[in-house]
């Protein structure tokens, strides 16, 4: 066989390859976007039976702005919101004026207090001790 002829049937080769493995990665592409919109569809269905938790690397530091936007926000939930050791259930429209003592440029970090299934029983924020 000539090497022209080879070569030829080498590149023929790598060309059936590469369409191959084109064909097959589309392939892919299809039953995984399949399985995904079927998925949608049954957490669809669920109806709010699933509830997820939110899962954090690192501790997570809230200026006292956001608690005390928390804490106006969570009112009538039925989630308890603490601010250091005290509970504080306040409706924003039958008391304007009602004082939580967050001192808004301290950082507070959150802990989430949970049931056994994942809904959010209590937020529960801290200040921050300051380092000198």
């Amino acid at each position: 066989m000539s090497r022209n002829t080879q070569q030829l049937m080498l590149f023929c080769t790598a060309v059936v390859l590469f369409v191959t493995a084109c064909l097959y990665g589309q392939w892919n592409i299809r039953i995984l976007n399949e399985a995904l919109n079927e998925r949608v569809k049954t957490n669809a269905a669920m109806e709010g039976r699933v509830h997820t938790t939110l899962l954090t690397d690192g501790l997570v530091a809230y200026t006292g702005a956001e608690v005390l936007h928390t804490v106006r926000q969570m009112t009538g939930t039925g989630v308890r919101v603490e601010v250091d050791g005290h509970e504080y259930v306040i409706n924003p429209l039958e008391h304007r004026s009602a004082m939580i003592p967050v001192e808004l440029y301290r950082n507070y970090r959150v802990e989430y207090n949970r049931s056994a299934s994942g809904e959010l029983l209590k937020l529960s924020f801290w200040k921050e001790v300051e380092r000198q």
